[in-house]
């Protein structure tokens, strides 16, 4: 899938060459949003290097990056199954934009990325993902790209003492 761009940002293909630039946006918007991530801070700075270059070449895995110049300034995953009966499902994971550059339409461009490379993929029928309850910036960004809630996990997330509810969403690539 060709690179796109947007005024400054480039859109291309993320690898392990990438894992360093990866790592810190990642860490960096987990402190600065750790309400609307998984793991906490402290856990993702105790990964070594070697574990975002594994995460960046996973098979099946496909990630993305946003590029202001040479800077990783966010960054998305697709990730595909094997097998017959669930290759049609893919999920978006792992959504993050530098907290610097939030509301410029990284995460749309991003987004929007994602869902066209899903498309040329041909065999993904749907896109699933979760999205903690209350980070409303990103129920909206999903909800303006089609995605639908179909299930909601209560307490399913752990934050300074708040349980907060996993809402579980669709997109349907194919109607029939």
């Amino acid at each position: 899938m060709p690179s796109s761009s947007s005024a400054a940002v480039i859109l291309r293909r993320l690898g392990p060459a990438d894992a360093a630039q990866y790592r810190a946006l990642r860490i960096a918007a987990l402190r600065a949003f750790p309400h609307a991530f998984r793991p906490a801070v402290e856990e993702a700075q105790a990964q070594p290097l070697s574990w975002a270059e594994k995460r960046l070449a996973e098979r099946g895995n496909y990630w993305f990056g946003a590029f202001d110049g040479i800077e990783l300034i966010g960054a998305i995953c697709l990730r595909t199954q094997d097998g017959v009966k669930i290759r049609h499902s893919a999920s978006l994971n792992a959504l993050v934009v530098d907290p610097d550059r939030q509301r410029r339409g990284i995460g749309a461009m991003l987004v929007a990325h994602l869902i066209e490379f899903a498309r040329s993929l041909a065999y993904i029928r749907q896109i699933t993902l979760t999205v903690h309850e209350g980070n409303t910036a990103a129920e909206c960004l999903y909800e303006r790209f089609g995605f639908r809630q179909f299930g909601l996990e209560p307490d399913a997330f752990l934050h300074d003492g708040t349980y907060y509810a996993k809402q579980h969403r669709q997109l349907l690539l194919v109607q029939i």
